[in-house]
């Protein structure tokens, strides 16, 4: 039954064909950078990913990021997150260390998440390096979820 209750918040996508806009979806990405990185400029980072960073004795530059996403995402969990991926499928009424390290192996790229915060309206499919798609139906929905992840320190890409 938690699978149909949620699923009108996840409709089938193909990031790699659909075009969300066409598809009447507001979006855009969000990220620790301030704009995206050409390829040069991220073969030279050593806080691209987590295991870079380990492996470059930089974690802790690395950490800094994590945390601004952690405080983003815990922030909106407090009114209920639908998740999809990884599944099964569930929805969390608060912020629960189960949900926490959905949030962790997703930015650290072991497991994307496919989630959808209840307060902003917003799904959000974590990708690649420290850079996540949000979703909205509406560009008020985006708007809301982007003036409060620049309040903890993060970036809109589009």
């Amino acid at each position: 039954m938690v699978a149909k209750d949620i699923s009108e918040h996840f409709p089938e996508l193909d990031l790699g064909e659909d075009d969300l806009a066409t598809l009447g979806f507001s979006f855009c990405h969000v990220s620790v950078f301030d704009h995206w990185l050409s390829e040069q400029e991220a073969a030279d980072n050593p806080l691209m990913s987590y295991s870079i960073a380990l492996n470059a004795g930089a974690l802790e530059g690395y950490l800094q990021g994590e945390r601004k996403f952690l405080n983003f995402y815990s922030s909106l969990s407090m009114f209920g997150v639908a998740c999809n991926r990884p599944g099964p499928p569930r929805m969390f009424k608060t912020l629960t260390p189960e949900l926490e390290n959905i949030f962790v192996n997703s930015l650290r790229e072991k497991r994307s998440m496919d989630v959808y915060f209840k307060e902003a309206e917003v799904r959000v499919i974590g990708r690649y390096d420290r850079t996540d798609l949000l979703i909205a139906d509406s560009q008020e929905q985006l708007n809301f979820f982007l003036l409060k992840a620049h309040q903890f320190g993060l970036f809109a890409l589009k």
